[in-house]
Parts: C-alpha cells; sequence; structure tokens
C-alpha cells in the first residue's frame, strides 16, 4: 500500500456503531488488571488526547480521570491491541468492518502517543501499512531491521577479511550501520 498521510478531522465522542466496530478489537473485560469502569469513556478520552494533541493533564473532566486512560492506553500497547486496531483501520485486513475507516485518524493518533512503548518492530510494522499519521516522524529516521541485518552481515564479512578490504570500504559500511539505525534524535523509543 503506498504510504499516506490520514487527513485530520476534530474529535467526536465514539458512535454506537463505531463502538460496536471497535469492540472485537479489544481485549476482553476481566484480565489482568482493573478494568476501567467504563470503556467507551476511556476510548473517547484516548481519542480526544490524540486528536487535540493536548498534554493528559488537560482531559476534560466528563471524560474520565486522564492517568486512567494512560494506563489503559499503556496497557492496549504493550498487549499488541493498538497494532490490531492498526491494521482494522489501514484497509488491509479484508474482515475489518468499513466502518473502522472512519477511526483511521483517532487510531493512527493514539498508536503515535504510544509508539515509544512499542519498539522497533511495531515501528516497522506501521510503516509497511503506509500509516504516515500514525509514525512519530518520516520515515526515513527510523529504524530498517531489514537493512541492519544485512549492513551487520556485510561488516562481519568485512572483517573477516580485513586485510584484503580498504579503509574506505569500512567507512561506507560504518555510514550503513548508522543509516539502518535511524536517528535517535528524531524519535524516541523507551
Amino acid at each position: 500500500m503506498r504510504p499516506r498521510h490520514t487527513p485530520p478531522h476534530p474529535w467526536h465522542p465514539l458512535t454506537d456503531a463505531e463502538y460496536e466496530a471497535l469492540l472485537p478489537y479489544l481485549p476482553p473485560p476481566g484480565r489482568r488488571g482493573r478494568p476501567p469502569a467504563n470503556r467507551r469513556r476511556t476510548l473517547d478520552a484516548i481519542f480526544w488526547i490524540a486528536c487535540s494533541r493536548e498534554p493528559w493533564r488537560a482531559l476534560p473532566p466528563h471524560l474520565g480521570r486522564a492517568d486512567t486512560a494512560h494506563r489503559q492506553l499503556r496497557r492496549w500497547a504493550r498487549a499488541g491491541v493498538l497494532d490490531r486496531l492498526l491494521l482494522a483501520v489501514s484497509g488491509k485486513d479484508p474482515t475489518a468492518p468499513a466502518i473502522l475507516r472512519r477511526l483511521e485518524y483517532r487510531v493512527c493518533r493514539a498508536w503515535r502517543r504510544a509508539a515509544r512503548l512499542m519498539g522497533v518492530g511495531s515501528l516497522s510494522f506501521a510503516r509497511r501499512l503506509g500509516l504516515l499519521t500514525a509514525l512519530p516522524c518520516d520515515p526515513r529516521w527510523l529504524p530498517d531491521p531489514i537493512l541492519s541485518e544485512i549492513a551487520r552481515s556485510l561488516a562481519n564479512r568485512l572483517l573477516e577479511n580485513a586485510g584484503a578490504a580498504p579503509l574506505a570500504a569500512f567507512r561506507d559500511c560504518r555510514r550503513l550501520l548508522a543509516a539502518a539505525g535511524g536517528s535517535p534524535r528524531r524519535f524516541r523509543l523507551k
């Protein structure tokens, strides 16, 4: 799929149909930890923060406590729920209901808020889906695990043949490794 930015839109509460479409992607309540009292309100709070780009302390009181919504976002990020939601809204999952496409911006922004909790694998996943709105920076600044493996094997071969390899090859290999690792100043991981 061609990389694309999702056009922003203002926040509004989830409709009944949108909430029902999201439920199959959320873990069943009652698993580890205390579930939120009102999952729909918690989702609305997460999406409000994601769409408004405000700090958590700015969450309106009618959407619940900010720490509850933030904790739930962290749990879902670590459990892979946000990755499943991202796949569903991307259009690459044929079993996902069409109504989820309307939630693409909100899910991408929520995923972006939690990106540093999910690691390089999830960043690569979002990059492969082509959802640029979900990424914390331009894709060229992100690590490329496949390129990193190629560069590492090339560096090992050069080190094995150190006597025959010119110094310029080592410099090129070092540049390739640096490019494969991305630019940590442009994005942050935990």
